[in-house]
């Protein structure tokens, strides 16, 4: 009886330490209260990093004229704090030369690895 409860206790164990690496296997989630800073790639990919400088790329539908502006500014419009970037989210990005351009969210991916000298220490 000892045995099938501490094989019983080993796997109950072993599943609750899996949990947290289960759950990062799913869909990304970036929250915005996580975000610390974005980078645009071109006119419809963003690379944003989050406080634990985990990069997430973001596509956006259609292109978002002035992205890469340096002068550019994103308005989100319902992404609260601890929600995960929806797809569908809407975004607008001001520039001076472009005025107000709206898109919205295509997809959010992890991007690992990091990418070089963005984000990364040393």
């Amino acid at each position: 009886m000892k045995i099938v409860a501490t094989i019983l206790a080993g796997l109950i164990g072993g599943s609750m330490a899996a949990n947290p690496v289960l759950a990062q296997v799913g869909p990304a989630c970036f929250q915005h209260n996580r975000m610390q800073s974005w980078k645009p790639i071109n006119d419809h990919v963003l690379d944003f990093t989050d406080l634990d400088r985990h990069h997430y790329t973001i596509t956006m539908t259609p292109n978002c004229h002035g992205l890469t502006d340096p002068q550019a500014h994103l308005v989100f419009h319902t992404w609260q704090n601890l929600q995960c970037l929806p797809v569908g989210e809407i975004i607008i990005v001001t520039t001076p030369l472009f005025g107000a351009t709206q898109c919205s969210v295509a997809s959010v991916q992890p991007n690992l690895p990091f990418l070089p000298g963005y984000g990364a220490s040393g």
